[in-house]
């Protein structure tokens, strides 16, 4: 298998897996569902649902004629939700409540960062590695409501 063949395959499963981790956490009915987030009044499993899918679309074939494009602008938005996570998973430390969910979710969002990631692009993702910390740091909004049972 040649390194292309992989990280297509990577660009296509990890996407599938974060869509999946995101729509158990919805149905989820164990402590973990006791954790909300909204990004600018958004919910957050609705906008990463929406993000995966659009990494997801970025692997399919009809995209691969701008695969130069596609892969600046994968990284960058890799980069800035690596930012994000770097917060959302601070807000489960801080809070000492910790979402299996969630966690696989921001594994997949790592794994994806580092398999796409290449010297060339270093500043622009640290760019928007620091703009997804800004932007969670100023428009994130998450609690943590107890369940009594």
């Amino acid at each position: 298998m040649t390194r292309e063949h992989v990280l297509k395959t990577i660009n296509l499963v990890f996407p599938a897996i974060g869509i999946g981790s995101m729509v158990f956490y919805e149905v989820c009915n164990t402590y973990c569902s006791s954790l909300q987030g909204w990004f600018m009044g958004l919910n957050l499993k609705v906008i990463g649902i929406l993000f995966m899918a659009v990494l997801l679309t970025f692997a399919l074939p009809p995209v691969s004629r701008w695969n130069d494009s596609v892969q600046r602008l994968r990284i960058m938005l890799l980069a800035g939700a690596l930012g994000g996570e770097t917060l959302l998973i601070r807000f489960q430390v801080l809070h000492n409540t910790y979402c299996p969910f969630c966690l696989a979710f921001g594994s997949c969002i790592l794994i994806l960062f580092f398999a796409n990631f290449t010297k060339t692009n270093r500043y622009p993702a640290l760019g928007a590695f620091l703009a997804g910390v800004v932007a969670f740091a100023l428009f994130f909004d998450g609690s943590i409501v107890p369940l009594y049972r």
